[in-house]
């Protein structure tokens, strides 16, 4: 179970209890060097919740036994990372554990997990003679070299050929177990190499960090550890409030592009030069499509050929780590589509990797696009799990969406699949428990969202299938009037306890929908078949659809280009850009979009878990209408019309009484709608209706969206009083909501905390201090 920061703090602070589920020292991952070697010093990592230790030591046997202590070095979000340096020995082998201590209770850690004792099994290895406990792939090693190690069972010689020894067979490597290991002391950073196996075939470096397609797939080296992170350490948004962007880094730039013109495909230098026009959109995270080594110069990336390298087209590993931070810095998490369950039918190097059938079966197993691996052999499954890792470590990503989860439990392997599964996401929970992992499953199935101790594969959330076609259903329907609410309500509801509120992902169209290659177009197109496909009726349509998705219970989710009314279709090819002149065209679209993810982001009853009640269904008129609530938030009123006709003097039954002001209708003139909207608020009246003691008389415009919020206006930002200035007269409020938000919320009943969230992350915190004075001192606002 994930749980909020806070609650961390609270349950581990001085509790005489490790937490087990904290703990964790990758060993390929967390030493330093991450490869030591003759007989060197080097340094250990290992992390646990934060505050849950209160001292720590490394058992070290190399031949003498003594024990280090560990110090905390930083903290990485809900973790603490600990280090302690092992001093250089004169043994060729040396073993440690880690001792871990919490007032009274004392446990251990080693290769075998966590235990009460210390353990049997002889701790983690450095042998300094052999090198087994070097990482797999090619490591750059201390005083220059590099190590490369390569997994071969049947094998009996290999070789490694590269740039260093002009492709010859000079290094050769030795078998230990079942890899082959070699230190070549003039390979360096960024050189290319390959495998050359019994003599008699070459192929690439399976867990390679970077792939040249353009010069026969050789392997880069590449130094994990070279890049420079400007965002150490970027917050990811919690589950409950992520709003998604979904990404293809191929046609994001280019077209009509403010920025300039971009070679195609673009790359990622060009997404991080535009990381700006996401964070003023609103977002807080990207979904990029696949950007792992694929065939050919385009694609939509669901062909990989690796689990490991980044797509070479759009460029080096560090403008990949850049774009990265480009977006941190913008406030902008990235959660990366992986595809497990098939390699590419072309190009696929891991196919008779060293000559024989190492990560596939024989028979293969097939599925729709190309053979899937063998999840049943303990290596291959390593091979996915540690590039997870890679992706969580080494790039710093929050997340990720794992594609067409039903293909990855299929006969003859299914239990091997669903496991598979299971154990990427404990390993995310365990390593990093903030992080978010999201399925795409059609059709919808309870049991991926179920945590992996009840017997489920353990997703945070899935694709809400059924939320997404019914909605798009409905919204065509609409078209000739028939629209039925009693299946826009039941999508609100949820499809129980494992498909709904954060564990469900809503939306209307993202890019299956949009693309012709699955026979899909992009939604505006279906609503106005005749070019520029903007009609009245695309307008409101896409408005009401993607205020729904917005403002229903769930994460909410958009393709890029839907800010804008975007009619390019979903691809690779240059038509398939997304054009930037719309953003000008279409400016009350955009609008529109930074307003609806503004009201979700600021108001708590909207979050993905926060309480729903659709009390209000229409099903003659065409209207639906649900409360949405949260502890300590503003109850929020949503009411959809999905009708063609304007409604006045509609009643709608009101939980509370008072004033309810209008924050968003989707049809309002600076949306580009018929402008009939409500003055800004409508005042409750003591008739009851729909179940509740209160009701107003409304305006509902067709196809309209609007949302209510109860006795709060709109608010200026920094204006934490409430008077209608942001001045010297809101420090005080401010202060007293950061440290004390029950005390403001009496002392300031009808104002909202949020107004305080300069630095826009939808959270009033420390984070907001410095942009809080610097605009109250006449610097840049928001």
């Amino acid at each position: 179970m994930k749980l909020p920061l806070t609650m961390f703090l609270l349950f581990m602070m001085g509790d005489n209890n490790v937490q087990w589920d904290g703990i964790s020292h990758i060993a390929w991952q967390d030493r330093r060097p991450l490869c030591p070697i003759n007989k060197e010093a080097f340094r250990v990592h290992f992390q646990a919740y934060r505050f849950d230790l209160e001292s720590a030591r490394v058992y070290v046997n190399d031949g003498t036994v003594t024990w280090v202590d560990a110090v905390l070095d930083h903290d990485r979000g809900p973790y603490a990372v600990w280090r302690a340096d092992i001093p250089a020995t004169a043994s060729n082998t040396l073993r440690y554990y880690f001792e871990l201590t919490d007032g009274t209770d004392t446990d251990y850690y080693s290769v075998t997990g966590m235990s009460e004792d210390p353990p049997t099994d002889g701790g983690f290895v450095i042998d300094y003679a052999t090198l087994e406990h070097a990482p797999v792939g090619s490591t750059p090693v201390t005083g220059g070299g590099t190590v490369f190690k390569v997994w071969a069972p049947t094998r009996a010689t290999v070789q490694v050929r590269g740039e260093f020894n002009n492709w010859g067979t000079t290094n050769p490597m030795t078998k230990v177990g079942e890899h082959f290991i070699a230190h070549v002391p003039n390979a360096t950073d960024r050189q290319m190499y390959k495998y050359f196996f019994n003599g008699n075939r070459w192929n690439s470096d399976a867990r390679a960090r970077s792939l040249n397609p353009s010069d026969n797939y050789n392997t880069h080296i590449e130094d994990p550890l070279r890049y420079t992170w400007r965002v150490p350490d970027f917050p990811t948004p919690p589950s409950d409030e992520l709003i998604i962007y979904q990404l293809h880094v191929g046609t994001f730039a280019g077209r009509n592009d403010p920025l300039g013109s971009v070679p195609h495909p673009a790359g990622y230098a060009d997404v991080a030069a535009r990381a700006a026009h996401l964070a003023e959109l609103g977002v807080n995270a990207v979904m990029l499509n696949p950007i792992t080594e694929f065939p050919g110069d385009f694609s939509a990336g669901y062909n990989p050929v690796s689990q490991w390298a980044p797509e070479w087209i759009y460029g080096e590993p560090d403008e990949l780590k850049a774009m990265i931070d480009a977006l941190h810095e913008h406030g902008v998490g990235v959660l990366l589509d992986i595809v497990w369950n098939h390699f590419s039918p072309t190009d696929n190097f891991l196919w008779f990797y060293d000559g024989t059938q190492t990560y596939f079966k024989t028979p293969d197993v097939q599925t729709p696009w190309g053979s899937q691996a063998d999840f049943e052999r303990e290596p291959v499954r390593d091979y996915f799990v540690d590039s997870a890792i890679l992706w969580l470590d080494e790039y710093r990503v929050d997340g990720f969406r794992m594609d067409a989860t039903d293909f990855m439990n299929i006969p003859p392997q299914e239990a091997a699949g669903w496991s598979l599964m299971q154990r990427l996401n404990d390993t995310v929970d365990n390593r990093r428990v903030d992080k978010v992992v999201i399925a795409e499953q059609l059709p919808d199935d309870a049991w991926v969202t179920r945590p992996t101790h009840l017997g489920g594969a353990g997703f945070d959330a899935q694709y809400y299938d059924a939320f997404t076609d019914q909605l798009r259903d409905e919204i065509f329907d609409s078209a000739f009037g028939d629209p039925e609410m009693w299946k826009i309500r039941n999508i609100i509801n949820g499809g129980g306890t494992y498909l709904r509120g954060k564990r469900v992902m809503n939306y209307l169209e993202l890019h299956d929908e949009a693309w012709p290659s699955n026979g899909g177009q992009r939604i505006v197109k279906t609503i106005d078949p005749t070019f520029p496909h903007d009609s009245i009726w695309a307008k409101g349509r896409v408005k009401l659809g993607q205020g729904l998705v917005m403002f229903a219970p769930g994460i909410p989710a958009i393709l890029q280009g839907t800010e804008w009314l975007e009619d390019a279709p979903f691809g690779t090819g240059l038509s398939s850009r997304i054009d930037w002149s719309k953003k000008t065209t279409y400016a009350a679209i955009f609008r529109y979009f930074q307003d609806i993810i503004a009201v979700r982001k600021a108001n708590p009853a909207l979050h993905a878990d926060a309480a729903v009640n659709v009390y209000h269904l229409n099903e003659s008129g065409n209207v639906i209408g649900f409360l949405r609530s949260a502890a300590g938030g503003r109850d929020m009123v949503v009411l959809a019309n999905f009708s063609n006709s304007d409604y006045f003097n509609y009643r709608i039954g009101l939980p509370q009484a008072g004033t309810w002001y209008e924050l968003i209708n989707s049809q309002a003139a600076e949306y580009d709608g018929n402008g009939l909207t409500n003055g800004g608020s409508v005042s409750s009246e003591p008739v009851p209706w729909n179940g509740f003691d209160h009701s107003a008389v409304i305006t509902v415009p067709q196809m309209g969206l609007l949302v209510f919020r109860h006795n709060q206006p709109p608010g200026i930002p920094g204006d934490l009083n409430c008077d209608g200035t942001f001045n010297g007269a809101d420090i005080d409020p401010f202060f007293l909501a950061l440290g004390d938000p029950a005390g403001y919320a009496i002392a300031f009943p009808n104002c909202d905390p949020l107004l305080g969230d300069l630095n826009a992350d939808g959270r009033l915190d420390g984070g907001d201090i410095d942009p809080f004075f610097v605009c109250l001192g006449g610097g840049p606002c928001p």
